[in-house]
């Protein structure tokens, strides 16, 4: 550091030659540049000393101490961040060199379970056919009942149509009257009077 200090030094240009403010008179130009220097030079020595030895809000060790033991805290923290991605790292490598067999075991899985809904709706299927069938063959029984009842009103129907078209056609009108006579008087002689 001293070493670059006077590097430095060497190469830069003479101030005082540039210093407009300094007196015309070399030897008191020469002193007071000096003076102006070394009062500089104590500014910064007080400035540094107070930053690097004096007072909580610049003292230079201790917040390099903290961030020096931050850094450190820093580099375990990824250490241990690091630690933890090659875990996963690892554990995902397993997975991939597992994931064939996992495919398969999906696939099986898959296939069992279609199977299964396979046979669950080939069940339900049947029972829904055995419902509709029942239902088809109570709704064909009642409409065979309802066709048997109303057939057998149309034959009593035509029977009684066809009774009165015979009697219509082989009864006169005096066995008409005698056959009315014969039913009313039945009808008298069985009441009592």
């Amino acid at each position: 550091m001293t070493l670059l200090f006077a590097l430095w030094l060497q190469a830069a240009t003479d101030v005082r030659s540039v210093s407009w403010w300094l007196p015309h008179n070399p030897a008191l130009r020469g002193v007071i540049w000096w003076a102006v220097f070394t009062l500089n030079l104590l500014v910064l020595v007080w400035f540094l000393y107070k930053m690097l030895f004096k007072g909580a809000p610049m003292n230079l060790p201790a917040a390099l101490r903290q961030r020096g033991q931050s850094i450190q805290e820093q580099i375990r923290e990824a250490e241990q961040a690091h630690r933890d991605a090659e875990t996963r790292l690892r554990d995902t490598e397993a997975r991939i060199a597992n994931l064939p067999a996992e495919i398969q075991a999906l696939a099986l899985e898959a296939e069992r379970e279609a199977e299964e809904e396979y046979k669950r709706l080939v069940e339900e299927s049947e029972r829904d056919a055995e419902r509709i069938l029942r239902q088809g063959r109570l709704e064909i029984e009642a409409a065979a009942r309802l066709a048997q009842k109303e057939l057998q009103r149309l034959a009593a129907s035509l029977a009684v149509d066809l009774a009165t078209q015979r009697l219509r056609e082989r009864l006169t009108p005096e066995q008409d009257e005698t056959v009315v006579g014969a039913g009313l008087a039945s009808l008298t002689a069985g009441r009592p009077q």
